[in-house]
């Protein structure tokens, strides 16, 4: 079994906090000290350990991507992360190496915080207190820097619109409008944070509210996040509140508060696909708060909290670091402890586990339950010792096992090959001294208890880790108080074991009976290390009437063996002494060498014996030819050293104070060394985990699993590196996967009927590991194309096609309303709604002039008349624009009167005609305001005399897209809406927003147009499957254009079907594909031949 070169993390630093991400592809990132751990959450295994960082890493942040589109295109997994020194390093998770490091970083004071900008390769980094860096994290070109004289310690960037980010620092929020890639950023908007103080109503540029608790500062802030639901919606999160402010008027609309008997918040993740909000609380319990319309006009947002998990029993040593939300589907939630534990739980309803969130039916049976609870060493190690080595024994169940003792008191043994904790074993109330393997599943271990009012007590335990017993020993022993055991020796043949005690001779015990052998007498002397021969009786071991193995070990329990262990004394004197049954015979004694200290470890293997003392020397002695050698190494004092296993390696490792060393015992040279600085932590035991994998355990509880020239390089991923068949599509040839989404998807070319059969798929682990995930055929085969696209979409984490086939199924098939998040995509009916409900929220809560301001004039763009007047008739005298404001609701109340009174089956008299000049006069004003840079007040006149659809092309003429499309959608009818929407479209495809442009178009029934882009972005397999669902409900244009767009997404699609080998696929697509399909399947059929 091959023991490659890793990195097994141990227990996470309180200063990971934070450092923990979720991607699309399925891996979850999170800091382990100074490393980064990337975890399967499906099947929990960990996949990679990425080492570079030299201080604790504070932030993790994936790289969103649209992968198996274009073979061309290689699949890749970026990942971003930063420390606490300020270093930035994009990785390549696949090869495990980094792939850039932004280089030019100041002194940072605070954690760096990173952003991907959506859809790109591009980074956005916030380098505290004053700077901020975009960077293409493909390229490694550093694009701009902005330094500001005001400290920002949080960003937010909106998820709806790239170019508007928030930056939060001391007492207020900072506001950037124009974040590009071309330039640099004009300096900010400064709000200041005046929550629940007496604000003038003239003052500007001030966040205003009601406050629960006295926040006014962002001196507690945890974190800032925009909505991914709601647009244009900030979220400020301290410990006991949670602030929601509404950026359109820049005032506190809600909070959610904490009683101060209450647990504390400790993070807040947003769920994207509905208005809910998932909790973190210091007791390690979870809540969720969903967003409840209790009247249609309420003066707040009011988050209700519908479930809440069990709180997590939280020992002292464990902390939690941080939540996430599972992408895509958000049904399950994961955070992490300190202690190395990923726990994770999932939503079930009445029904049982809900699949989608926005699927769930809240009720009182609703609620959170743990599904998984792992983790690697949850305490700070103290020493390690290898199971023993593989044999003919052994064969048929070795795993590579490990023993950690830990300072909790802990035992725990971890599979080197999974990594990952098999037992655990709470068995010491002290820290663990050390670990002995006396079998292949049993073991010994010892800790020394110091009690400062009284002796010390020592503690030694026998455990079988099949069955989990573990007796103590030494319970009855008269002396055990006296002095502390300071190690445990067992012999070769694990017939006895050694007790070392530090003030008194040491003692030896029967390993099969568990009982005292013989207590040294006191005149005995004083040992400072002991070790055991390897070599095996002779006299036994060749005998050549034992035939079989297990009748060799029969007659060595009948009979026991004589066997062999050295030691030396506090002068160096090397002391050989024999064992068999209960008598221990004395044999030669060595005088020590006058250049050498205390002796302090020995290794001995064969004929070769090592000797390593206090003052940095080695002593080698070859016992055959009766010599030896002493090396000084100029390093300090020597702690340890320990020869490899097997006949024909003659490497020897050595433990110094901050060291490690490998030396070649045939010439006696140094091979390699390696200083605890490189590794970022002192190194505290040593170990072989076979003859050419050293094994290195720091104080932080990272296990260095090492190469031959002590390099814990990272490993690519690759099938033969995984544990278990688990679904991971980057690991296979891109070619067969792409072909099994094509079939997965799709399978109108069989005329057998459905099957998850792939046949052009030759890899079984691909299809073993799916058909896995799927867990029902018949569930799967019976859905729908657009809901078998939207669950295969979820598989190779495409966000791309998830949003288009959730927009695609509403307007094609009528399925559920779309949520908020997609905005100018919803229909206009469920839009209008939202807006309506905010505008009245935003009513409720106003308190200065600039927020009636705001509501009059979206209640204007709404059609309203009642309520634009009863507002700015509120206006008193004092106010300077009292006047304004009075002719302001003289006007809109008398527009609005003649347009009730109007009967349009009267002919137009005098006062008609009057009319028709007032409104093109109104019309004429409206145009003069527009020219004088008043947009907003001119398109308020259109609005008045019905002409929305000419205030939206004003506003597009100003490149307010954004608010072109917000009128159009409330106040236009459909052909007008249509209109306005082409000329937005062509904004979003002119700015290279394929997806904002795709979703619009299948939201405005432009299917042919949704499926030219496609085409024109190389997204062929997209625009397919998109050209099929249409003509399967029969939605499809039969405009001239639209054939033609078809037929030219068939032959296309067949002809990348040819790429993939997909012949049959290829086929039925040209027949589909008009003429041109015919001539591509003639000239297939023709090279088949």
């Amino acid at each position: 079994m091959r023991l490659n070169p890793r990195i097994i993390p141990g227990p996470l630093s309180v200063q990971n906090t934070g450092a923990l991400d979720w991607g699309d592809n399925g891996l979850l990132a999170y800091g382990s000290q100074n490393n980064v751990s990337i975890v399967h959450m499906e099947s929990l295994q960990l996949l990679q350990v990425l080492d570079g960082h030299k201080y604790p890493v504070t932030t993790v942040k994936w790289c969103s991507h649209n992968p198996y589109h274009n073979l061309l295109i290689p699949v890749s997994l970026l990942l971003a992360t930063a420390d606490k020194s300020g270093r930035v390093i994009v990785w390549e998770v696949i090869t495990g190496k980094p792939v850039h490091e932004l280089t030019d970083i100041t002194r940072v004071n605070g954690n760096v915080m990173l952003t991907w900008i959506p859809n790109s390769y591009i980074l956005l980094v916030l380098l505290p207190p004053y700077n901020i860096v975009l960077w293409n994290g493909a390229t490694g070109t550093k694009l701009w820097r902005l330094t500001l004289l005001e400290p920002m310690y949080y960003i937010s960037q909106d998820p709806f619109d790239e170019r508007n980010m928030v930056a939060a620092s001391n007492g207020c929020l900072l506001f950037f409008n124009d974040v590009n890639t071309n330039k640099c950023p004009s300096n900010p908007t400064r709000y200041t944070l005046a929550l629940g103080k007496n604000v003038e109503p003239e003052q500007k540029h001030v966040i205003t509210g009601d406050f629960h608790y006295n926040q006014n500062s962002t001196q507690d802030l945890i974190k800032i996040v925009h909505s991914p639901h709601e647009r244009n919606k900030l979220f400020l999160v301290y410990p006991r509140q949670i602030t929601i402010i509404d950026l359109e008027i820049h005032h506190v609309t809600g909070y959610i508060a904490q009683d101060r008997t209450s647990s504390r918040y400790l993070d807040v993740q947003l769920c994207t696909s509905d208005n809910i909000l998932y909790c973190l609380h210091d007791t390690g319990a979870i809540s969720i708060r969903r967003y409840v319309e209790n009247t249609p006009y309420q003066k707040d947002h009011i988050y209700q909290c519908v479930v809440v998990s069990e709180a997590m029993r939280l020992c002292k040593n464990a902390k939690l670091i941080g939540l996430k939300v599972k992408p895509f589907t958000e049904e399950e939630v994961v955070f992490m402890l300190t202690d190395g534990r990923l726990v994770g739980w999932k939503l079930y309803d009445a029904d049982g586990p809900t699949e989608f969130l926005s699927e769930v039916e809240w009720s009182d049976s609703t609620r959170l339950v743990m599904v998984n609870n792992s983790g690697t060493n949850s305490s700070q190690a103290s020493c390690i010792r290898i199971c023993p080595s593989l044999s003919t024994k052994n064969s048929h169940f070795y795993r590579p096992l490990i023993a950690i003792g830990t300072h909790s008191g802990t035992v725990l043994v971890v599979d080197l090959t999974t990594q990952r904790t098999t037992r655990e074993y709470a068995v010491h109330t002290a820290r663990v001294c050390g670990v002995e393997w006396v079998a292949d599943r049993r073991m010994l271990s010892y800790s020394n208890n110091y009690n400062s009012s009284g002796p010390i007590k020592n503690e030694l335990f026998y455990t079988d880790i099949n069955t989990g017993r573990s007796l103590q020993l030494r319970t009855t022993h008269k002396n055990r108080d006296e002095t502390p055991i300071v190690g445990i020796k067992v012999s070769h043949l694990h017939q006895y074991f050694i007790v070392l005690l530090k003030d008194r001779p040491f003692e030896l015990w029967d390993l099969k009976t568990l009982n005292v052998i013989r207590e040294m007498p006191t005149t005995f002397p004083a040992v400072t290390t002991l070790e055991w021969s390897p070599a095996v009786n002779h006299s036994l071991k060749n005998a050549k009437f034992y035939k079989k193995e297990e009748e060799m070990e029969q007659a060595a329990e009948s009979s026991p063996t004589r066997e062999h262990f050295v030691f030396t004394d506090t002068d160096g004197i090397v002391y050989h002494l024999m064992v068999e049954g209960t008598v221990i015979k004395e044999g030669t004694r060595i005088p020590p060498d006058t250049q050498i200290g205390t002796i302090n470890s020995i290794a001995w293997r064969g004929d070769l014996m090592v000797l390593a003392d206090s003052t940095g020397h080695l002593s080698f002695w070859d016992l055959r030819a009766r010599q030896s050698r002493l090396i000084p190494t100029h390093n300090g004092g020597i702690r340890k050293v320990l020869l490899a296993p097997g006949k024909n390696t003659q490497l020897l490792l050595v433990l110094f104070n901050d060291e490690v060393a490998i030396w070649d015992t045939a010439d006696l040279t140094l091979h390699v060394s390696l200083k605890s600085a490189q590794l970022g932590s002192k190194v505290i035991d040593i170990d072989w985990g076979a003859s050419d994998r050293p094994l290195v355990m720091t104080e932080t509880g990272v296990l260095h699993v090492m190469d031959i020239n002590l390099d814990s390089t990272t490993l690519p991923i690759t099938p033969f590196s995984i544990n278990a068949p688990i679904w991971l599509p980057f690991l296979y040839p891109q070619k067969e996967v792409i072909n099994f989404k094509i079939h997965l998807q799709h399978q109108g070319w069989r005329s057998e009927g459905w099957s998850l059969e792939c046949p052009s798929c030759s890899n079984d682990i691909v299809w073993e590991s799916m058909v896995k995930t799927l867990k029902s055929k018949d569930k799967f085969s019976s859905l729908s194309l657009l809901e078998r696209c939207l669950v295969v979409s979820t598989l190779y984490g495409d966000a791309l096609e998830f949003n288009l086939w959730q927009v695609l199924a509403y307007y094609l098939e009528q399925s559920s309303p779309l949520s908020s998040t997609f905005d100018f995509v919803q229909d206009n009916t469920s839009f209008l709604k939202e807006q309506a409900k905010r505008l009245a929220v935003q009513d409720a809560c106003r308190t200065a002039y600039s927020h009636r301001k705001h509501c009059i004039h979206r209640y204007i763009l709404l059609g309203h008349t009642d309520k634009p007047v009863q507002l700015l008739l509120e206006v008193g005298n004092e106010s300077e624009n009292f006047y304004l404001d009075c002719l302001k609701s003289s006007l809109i109340a008398s527009v609005s009167d003649s347009e009730q009174y109007r009967d349009p089956d009267i002919e137009v008299s005098s006062s008609g005609q009057r009319e028709k000049v007032a409104q093109s006069t109104i019309k004429l004003v409206a145009t003069n305001l527009i020219a004088n840079e008043h947009l907003m007040e001119g398109c308020e006149l259109l609005c008045l005399i019905k002409k929305s659809h000419d205030a939206c092309r004003y506003m597009q003429n100003f490149q307010k897209f954004n608010d072109s499309a917000w009128l159009a959608k409330v106040s236009l009818p459909n052909h007008e809406y249509v209109e306005v929407m082409k000329h937005y479209l062509d904004m979003l495809i002119a700015k290279g927003l394929k997806q904002k442009a795709v979703l619009l178009s299948v939201s405005l029934m432009m299917f042919d147009k949704a499926a030219e882009i496609l085409l024109s972005n190389r997204l062929v397999m997209v625009a397919a499957l998109l050209v099929d669902a249409c003509c399967e409900a029969g939605k499809w244009p039969e405009t001239e254009k639209a054939t033609d767009i078809k037929h030219t997404t068939y032959v296309q699609y067949a002809k990348y079907l040819v790429s993939l080998d997909n012949i049959d696929a290829a086929l039925y697509y040209c027949e589909r594909g008009g003429d041109q399909g015919k001539t591509l399947a003639e000239e297939l059929l023709i090279c088949a031949s």
